[in-house]
């Protein structure tokens, strides 16, 4: 006789997201092996990146930029990491001491690798002396990095407290704001864009990790008002950061035609 497989056991669903999750993080490595492999030369990484670059400038239109200029400062290290430190302490005023413990270490440990991997590729940027330092070298970007994991991250907590089309909705909102970012780094002649799906990898295999811990049974709830907290910060915030420092980044980007 065939044996019945019996229900499924809370063991069983935990294995099964942990694959979920481990094809996620694979799929991440897998994009910024194949980055960068390019860039040592396993396949013409500077033909692909130059043909989209090429298209450009004739894209480029003063309310456009201005547009590219607010949505990347939105995506500066300054900024993220200020808020970043708002959705830790957001958990941690509702007592949600392990996903905030997390999230502080996840968004800690990203720009590390960042750094790391920029000081061993060592790839000019498109556009030179727009930085200094580690920072002068564009593979992979900071930006969208730092935008996956962060707003990501935000969104992962919202999925999971949130119910209905409002998760929804606020999720593919932030997953909008990061592929904006991605896209105006390349726009303003910041990065490559390899570099820019080399970042979205980076920080896609740190959200997925973040995802994977805040998703395990061993781990309490998020309480609702956290991610709905960091949210209205976000909405607060951002505009008036991107519109404060809007004139400096004219400047920065001033060779924009």
């Amino acid at each position: 006789m065939k044996r019945s497989s019996g229900p499924a056991t809370p063991s069983d669903a935990g294995m099964a997201g942990w694959r979920k999750y481990a094809g996620l993080a694979a799929l991440c490595a897998l994009v910024l092996g194949v980055m960068a492999a390019g860039i040592t030369g396993a396949w013409d990484i500077d033909g692909f990146d130059r043909t989209l670059t090429d298209q450009v400038p004739g894209l480029r239109t003063d309310w456009l930029t201005t547009a590219m200029l607010v949505v990347s400062a939105l995506g500066d290290a300054r900024y993220l990491s200020v808020f970043g430190v708002v959705v830790v302490l957001t958990l941690l005023a509702r007592r949600a001491w392990r996903p905030a413990a997390g999230v502080a270490l996840a968004y800690s440990l990203l720009p590390i690798m960042v750094r790391l991997i920029k000081g061993w590729v060592v790839r000019p940027r498109p556009t030179v002396d727009l930085y200094g330092g580690v920072e002068a070298f564009s593979f992979p970007s900071g930006h969208a990095a730092n935008a996956m994991m962060i707003y990501g991250g935000l969104a992962v907590l919202t999925w999971m407290t949130l119910g209905g089309r409002r998760r929804v909705v606020i999720a593919g909102l932030l997953a909008l704001l990061v592929v904006s970012i991605a896209v105006s780094r390349v726009y303003l002649g910041a990065h490559w864009p390899s570099d820019t799906l080399a970042g979205l990898a980076v920080g896609g295999v740190m959200l997925t990790a973040l995802a994977a811990c805040l998703h395990h049974p061993a781990t309490p709830a998020v309480p609702r008002a956290a991610p709905v907290t960091s949210l209205c910060v976000l909405c607060l915030t951002g505009p008036v950061y991107a519109l404060l420092t809007l004139p400096a980044a004219r400047v920065l980007y001033h060779a924009l035609g």
